[in-house]
């Protein structure tokens, strides 16, 4: 019954409903490294779900459940940490979407959703954001946010994407050219 602390096999008890949750406390230099991964990589990670949520609070939020899943997960570092992270952070935020539509399926199936007002205080950029937004796909504003923003290779883009390189470069392609057919945008 009397495991060590700090023990592998040490054992939290969680009440007496008979629940256990075995520790698998992290090792000093790992937890360091998930640290400097960490100070390095935020604003990376926070950045493209950024891109992708439109929400600061959503973002900051699929932020940390990423990193959290850092923590968990990695026995040893991978040689190149950000393309696993925003490969994780764009996998958790999908699983978010899926619940969220799901959800609101249901909701709408027993009443109706009373639209919500727009905002006056957009500012300029979110008013553009949603221009940007409104005339590319979500692939092709996520391969943009990857490529400009995150400035990943096309072999790191095609990792989080699950794209070849050269459909990288396609989309890529196809996402400029929607621009150009937008010049107001890009003034």
């Amino acid at each position: 019954m009397g495991a060590a602390p700090g023990d592998p096999g040490a054992v939290l008890r969680a009440g007496d409903d008979g629940l256990s949750v075995p520790l698998q406390p992290a090792s000093r230099s790992a937890t360091d490294a998930i640290a400097t991964i960490y100070a390095d990589h935020y604003r990376d990670v926070y950045r493209y779900l950024l891109g992708l949520t439109r929400s600061a609070e959503d973002a900051e939020e699929l932020t940390a459940d990423t990193f959290e899943r850092a923590l968990r997960n990695w026995q040893s570092l991978p040689p190149r940490p950000l393309p696993w992270l925003l490969l994780t952070a764009r996998r958790i935020a999908t699983d978010r979407w899926r619940r969220a539509r799901r959800l609101t399926r249901l909701l709408r199936a027993s009443r109706p959703v009373a639209g919500e007002p727009a905002s006056s205080s957009e500012t300029e950029f979110r008013v553009w954001f949603e221009a940007v937004a409104a005339v590319l796909t979500d692939r092709q504003r996520e391969v943009l946010i990857l490529r400009y923003q995150r400035d990943l290779t096309d072999a790191d883009i095609g990792t989080v994407m699950g794209l070849s390189e050269s459909g990288v470069r396609s989309l890529v392609a196809r996402a400029l050219a929607v621009l150009r057919e937008h010049p107001e945008l890009l003034a």
